[in-house]
């Protein structure tokens, strides 16, 4: 039994001269098979029903421990060793006695091994651990020296970069002084052309105004001429009828009339188609004449919008001077738009948006709509474009010049969660300031404009975002 116990021991803790430990948590009977922890594999040792023992009897039989009772009954030597078993029952008692001391030092030796066991462990953990700490500590040194480094490289670049900032701070003072003299030069020099262009605009309104009642006069007597001329050739003409109407009742009670009634009657005839031909040349003359003055009206009516266009044009001028509007973000307003749209279907007039900038000293822009729509698209579409203008700062600003904007059509529906903005997105290309731009137009529906809340109490709400 000493030497099962051992065996088991020496299965659960292997120590070979090297310094490897190999621990196994459980162990197997080399008997039954069963697995058991260490602290309960001895215990079972000592209760196994599969280990074999030699039968007392000395018939050289090994027989199961829990098989040795019916073995006992059908040994042929048991008979003869009853006598033995008598004498040896004060040797079993101190067998049992000497059993009992034995399991109990087998246990202290598992208890002692399980604590070496444990404290080896331990130290194979703490050995980890030192390399673990040892291995941290040499990427800390390696990170330190390379964060040394680092610092310094920091260092050299801020310096250098600190040696770059005064510099450059010099140059924008010099920068800065310069043009806020080219500044003040062209605000003196805007200043005296919008005086000139105020005396201009003056001048024009006056002459406009005496052009716009002399053509109301003209127009007044134009009309009464014609009504009068009218009014002379229906009579004319209602005498005539009356006259024919006679002369054919003459003729009817008269029907072997002369020749004298004959020429009579082609005279009659005659005059008839005389006065037919100026009732036509008078109707000609009087649609010449609507056409004339519905082409006055449309011209006087371009003439008023082009003076509003350079009144609106000086206002956004003082306010491009005076540094208004350079986040590039513009949102216009247009009011009355049904009534401006009948304007644009009979006029072919054009909406010109608040001038404003992209950046403070940037491109002058601004946003022309039409909104009856041009060429193919009119009368379905609105037709708007964003137009780069001469700037004050044109000379100083990168050529050519290439934008990218957003157009958008707000949504009134009150509900920001709901609102769905109509958007659209253009590119601005100008070669240089004194090269004429070819515009790149985009069309809005009709259709789209009067759905959802985009046209709300007959307000329309564009919004325009320079992206770049």
């Amino acid at each position: 039994m000493m030497s099962l116990n051992k065996a088991a021991d020496d299965r659960l803790i292997q120590q070979p001269k090297s310094t490897t430990i190999v621990k196994y948590e459980k162990s197997s009977c080399l008997f039954c098979n069963e697995w058991f922890d260490a602290q309960t594999f001895t215990e079972h040792l000592i209760h196994c029903g599969q280990v074999l023992e030699e039968c007392p009897n000395s018939c050289n039989v090994f027989i199961p421990r829990i098989r040795m009772r019916s073995h006992l009954k059908e040994c042929q030597r048991g008979k003869h060793q009853q006598k033995m078993q008598r004498l040896t029952a004060s040797m079993e008692c101190l067998d049992q006695f000497a059993d009992h001391r034995v399991q109990v030092l087998e246990q202290d030796i598992s208890t002692i091994r399980s604590v070496l066991n444990e404290e080896i462990r331990q130290r194979l953990h703490l050995i980890t651990d030192v390399g673990n700490i040892r291995k941290h500590n040499h990427l800390v040194e390696n990170w330190t020296r390379e964060t040394d480094d680092c610092i310094a490289e920091l260092r050299q670049q801020l310096d250098e970069e600190r040696a770059q900032r005064t510099l450059a701070t010099e140059q924008n003072q010099v920068d800065f002084q310069y043009c806020c003299s080219i500044t003040q030069s062209l605000k003196e020099q805007l200043e005296t052309k919008m005086n000139d262009l105020q005396q201009y605009i003056n001048q024009l309104s006056s002459d406009v105004s005496f052009h716009q009642n002399q053509l109301n006069d003209n127009i007044m007597k134009l009309e009464e001429i014609v009504f009068e001329n009218e009014r002379i050739n229906h009579d004319k003409f209602v005498r005539i009828e009356q006259f024919l109407q006679e002369i054919n009742e003459d003729i009817k009670t008269k029907l072997g009339s002369s020749d004298l009634s004959t020429s009579k009657q082609a005279t009659l005839d005659y005059e008839v188609k005389n006065v037919k031909s100026i009732m036509c040349e008078t109707e000609e003359r009087c649609d010449k004449l609507q056409s004339i003055i519905q082409d006055l009206d449309k011209a006087l009516h371009q003439t008023m919008q082009s003076i509003a266009d350079i009144e609106n044009q000086m206002a956004m001028q003082q306010r491009i001077a005076s540094v208004q509007n350079i986040r590039g973000h513009l949102i216009w307003r247009i009011k009355d738009y049904s009534k401006k749209l009948e304007e644009a279907k009979q006029y072919d007039t054009i909406l010109h948006s608040a001038m404003f900038s992209n950046k403070a000293f940037g491109y002058a822009l601004r946003l022309d709509i039409y909104l009856n729509g041009k060429g193919t698209w009119k009368g379905r579409n609105l037709i708007a474009c964003l137009n780069v203008l001469s700037g004050e700062y044109d000379p100083l600003l990168n050529w050519p010049c290439r934008l990218q904007a957003e157009i958008i059509i707000r949504d009134q529906s009150g509900v920001a969660l709901e609102a769905q903005d109509y958007v659209k997105t253009i590119y601005v290309r100008k070669k240089s300031d004194d090269y004429i731009q070819t515009n790149q137009y985009f069309h809005i529906p009709h259709k789209v404009i009067t759905s959802r809340n985009y046209l709300r109490n007959d307000s329309l709400f564009v919004e325009v975002r320079v992206l770049k």
